[in-house]
């Protein structure tokens, strides 16, 4: 296993009700530093599934690679398409409300991204929060076919809603 993604599921039964797996069987990648190792896992009959499906992240010098873009390689060299778990996945959605027994009206999602956060809160039917804080710049929201419900500078405004 490589970078095994730190999930929330309790019970290590609930994570595999939802997805076919095994335990050893299973490369879950966020962060990787061993593209060759994680090829041959995946050759071998690993299964791909990664965290989500970020293709860049907000680094402390200016934009990283992320999820998507560090599965690419693994995707190409062994012609096996990843499984993203997380956002825009509704599944993580639906295991969040169920944990946390809550309502989709009484939940908003807040993220950074249009093309991950938001989409992922749209299609799971909650409000939504887009903050300037991170990689969507206000410039690009009008590129999206969708909107999210309140736009912010950043987190400390969610306070005035």
């Amino acid at each position: 296993q490589l970078g095994v993604a730190r999930l929330s599921f309790a019970d290590p039964a609930d994570m595999e009700k939802y997805l076919d797996i095994t335990p050893g069987s299973v490369s879950v990648l966020g962060l990787m530093n061993d593209t060759e190792n994680a090829v041959q896992l995946v050759l071998d009959g690993a299964k791909l599934i990664g965290t989500n499906s970020d293709m860049t992240a907000p680094g402390e010098n200016g934009i990283i690679p992320a999820c998507r873009a560090l599965i690419s390689p693994i995707e190409m060299a062994t012609g096996k398409k990843a499984y993203f778990i997380g956002k825009p996945n509704p599944l993580i959605m639906r295991h969040a409300l169920k944990k946390l027994g809550t309502h989709r009206s009484e939940t908003i999602i807040i993220g950074d991204r249009m093309d991950t956060d938001i989409i992922s809160g749209i299609e799971s039917e909650f409000d939504t929060i887009l903050v300037m804080s991170g990689v969507t710049a206000i410039s690009d929201i009008g590129k999206f076919p969708y909107r999210p419900t309140y736009v912010m500078k950043g987190v400390g405004e969610i306070a005035e809603l």
